[in-house]
């Protein structure tokens, strides 16, 4: 896994954005207070220190069961390998933690109070047995929940760069933050395999709910089944050559698939265009 700049793109957005300020300034010669104080909120945002850093950091687990997903987990340098990666691609503010721990539930989060990305030891736990009743095991399963953490800490990469950042969304934020996974885990054609796996996860947590009552509508994620396919269509989206076969009435619909090209060059420009003033150099 590897993150490259997309540097064509990140190019033309940032002298987009300046040709913008460009004409913004010179086509208006009206000096009010208000343009005053974007002006200088802009330059704020552009001279503000961006020397943080992502953190890995690993607690002990104490349970065996536990310890299977630490001893994976370590033995793949998940959170040395992920941070490197943030590290090298985006500039942030301050550090953010990424820590692997025990939790008492199957789950990941960020932390906004703490900025600390946390990922629990029960959640790889969790999908170990999910796989496993799939019928997978050995190599094979080690891969897919390696891959499944990654995509996870893609997804709270997402939630931590809003908060950071001060980004500016619209739409649920669970979704824009699937959407920061799908952008950085679809530039490189060897890591589109991470998304594909991580749709296998959401497709196998999704066929465990047996009535309605097991549907989570309430919820700010999307359902499991619909993110399942999101992950596809993405996928599909990036390289509708190649990945021609994820059309199918038990993986990605037809109809949908028609849109997933657009809705991932929209993906690509909403993030290319967030992200520009904090891509490394």
């Amino acid at each position: 896994m590897n993150i490259m700049h997309r540097n064509d793109l990140k190019k033309i957005t940032i002298l987009s954005l300046s040709m913008f300020a460009i004409l913004g300034l010179a086509g208006c010669n009206d000096s009010s207070d208000s343009k005053s104080k974007n002006v200088k909120s802009e330059q704020k945002v552009e001279t503000a220190p961006l020397n943080g850093k992502f953190i890995p950091i690993y607690e002990v687990a104490r349970t065996n069961e536990n310890r299977v997903e630490e001893n994976l987990w370590r033995s793949r340098k998940l959170l040395e390998d992920y941070t490197a990666e943030m590290n090298s691609f985006v500039n942030i503010p301050v550090d953010i933690k990424v820590v692997a721990k025990e939790c008492k539930e199957a789950n990941a989060f960020y932390d906004s109070e703490t900025q600390t990305i946390e990922l629990c030891y029960e959640l790889g736990a969790e999908e170990r047995k999910m796989f496993t009743e799939a019928g997978d095991s050995g190599d094979i399963l080690d891969t897919e929940l390696y891959q499944s953490a990654v995509g996870t800490l893609f997804h709270e990469a997402g939630h931590a760069l809003i908060d950071v950042l001060d980004l500016k969304i619209t739409g649920r934020e669970e979704d824009v933050a699937d959407q920061l996974a799908a952008y950085i885990l679809t530039y490189n054609d060897e890591d589109k395999d991470y998304l594909l796996t991580v749709s296998d996860t959401y497709s196998l947590a999704a066929k465990r709910a047996k009535t309605l009552d097991d549907l989570p509508f309430y919820d700010s994620h999307s359902l499991d089944a619909q993110r399942a396919v999101n992950f596809l269509c993405y996928v599909y989206g990036s390289d509708t050559k190649n990945f021609q076969y994820l059309i199918s009435d038990d993986l990605l619909n037809k109809e949908r698939s028609e849109e997933c090209e657009h809705e991932y060059n929209q993906i690509v420009e909403a993030w290319d265009f967030l992200l520009a003033p904090y891509f490394k150099k």
